[in-house]
């Protein structure tokens, strides 16, 4: 998680920012992520996943190291979660794992069978819970990708 000082968005001229990409994560950043998390407003269509992430796995704090996973293992994660409710869309707040069309959101929204929405960038959330998609968190130059799970028969040769 890439922590930065910035202006330019209104109210959190010199805010902190904070990247959900495992690349910039450093010692003890996952508590930033987590307060950052809090102030995100929901969207009432979509369960909220916030988590570390890559084009094709993300990553989440064991024992205290980095542990990566691909969409089986967080499907499942999320199948046992109490949180989560089966059949209901997912957002991933989680760096870049929509920017490839045969990446982690599509193998996800394949999986559980829900449509699954995720930045095709880099993610940056601010104190104040608003977000911006680029490669820098002074760029959004980004946008938010639906991935629908394919129907059987439907996947690509």
């Amino acid at each position: 998680m890439g922590a930065g000082f910035h202006g330019g968005f209104g109210n959190t001229y010199g805010a902190q920012a904070v990247s959900v990409s495992p690349v910039y994560v450093g010692k003890g950043e996952g508590e930033e992520l987590a307060r950052a998390a809090k102030s995100i407003k929901a969207d009432p269509e979509y369960t909220d996943v916030v988590i570390h992430g890559t084009s094709n796995s993300v990553a989440i704090m064991h024992n205290g190291k980095w542990v990566h996973l691909d969409q089986r293992r967080l499907s499942t994660l999320l199948k046992h979660d109490k949180e989560f409710r089966k059949n209901k869309a997912i957002r991933l707040i989680s760096c870049s794992t929509g920017s490839d069309t045969a990446g982690f959101a599509q193998n996800l929204a394949n999986k559980l069978g829900v449509k699954v929405k995720a930045p095709s960038d880099t993610l940056w959330v601010f104190p104040d819970g608003k977000m911006r998609i680029g490669p820098s968190q002074f760029k959004n130059i980004g946008h938010w990708v639906t991935y629908t799970p394919y129907k059987k028969g439907d996947r690509k040769k």
